[in-house]
C-alpha cells in the first residue's frame, strides 16, 4: 500500500460522473458528493425539534429526501451542479416519480448511501450536535 501524503490528502479528488438515460432517449449525469457536499446534505435531512422544557434535539425529516440527493448530485457532463439547493422542491412536484427514482438509484450507488445510512443520520444528529450552527449547511 502506498501511503498518500499530505498534499495528496488535501488535493480535490475527481468526482465519478455516471448517465441515468430515461426510457424516452433523454437523461442526465449523476455525480458523487465530496465529503463536505454529503455532510450538508445529510444535514439538510435533519429538523430542530423543542421538546416542552425548551430543550433542543433533531429528528430525521426524509421528506423531499429523493429531489433533496437529486438537486445534489445532478450534474452536467464535466460534473458541475446543475441545480441548487433551493430547486428541490419544484424538482420533486414536476418531475415523475419513475424518473427520480432513476436518478436517485444512481446517486445512492455513488455515494453509498443506504437505508442504514439514514438511521445514521439520526443518531449523529442527537449525538452532541445540539445547539451547533449549521451555518456552512445546505438549505432545505
Amino acid at each position: 500500500m502506498k501511503t498518500l501524503s499530505k498534499t495528496e490528502l488535501l488535493t480535490k479528488e475527481a468526482v465519478q460522473i455516471v448517465p441515468v438515460e430515461f426510457e424516452d432517449g433523454t437523461g442526465v449525469y449523476v455525480r458523487s458528493m465530496t465529503a463536505f457536499e454529503k455532510d450538508a446534505f445529510e444535514q439538510s435531512l435533519r429538523i430542530e425539534v423543542k421538546n416542552k422544557k425548551g430543550e433542543t434535539s433533531f429528528e430525521l425529516s426524509l421528506g423531499n429526501f429523493r429531489a433533496k440527493l437529486a438537486v445534489n448530485t445532478i450534474c452536467d457532463e464535466k460534473g458541475d451542479l446543475i441545480l441548487t439547493t433551493q430547486d428541490f422542491l419544484n424538482l420533486s412536484k414536476n418531475m415523475s416519480a419513475g424518473r427520480m427514482e432513476q436518478i436517485v438509484n444512481a446517486a445512492q450507488k455513488l455515494n453509498a448511501i443506504t437505508e442504514e445510512d439514514k438511521e445514521d443520520i439520526l443518531k449523529n444528529s442527537v449525538a452532541g450536535e445540539a445547539g451547533n450552527s449549521n451555518s456552512d449547511s445546505v438549505e432545505n
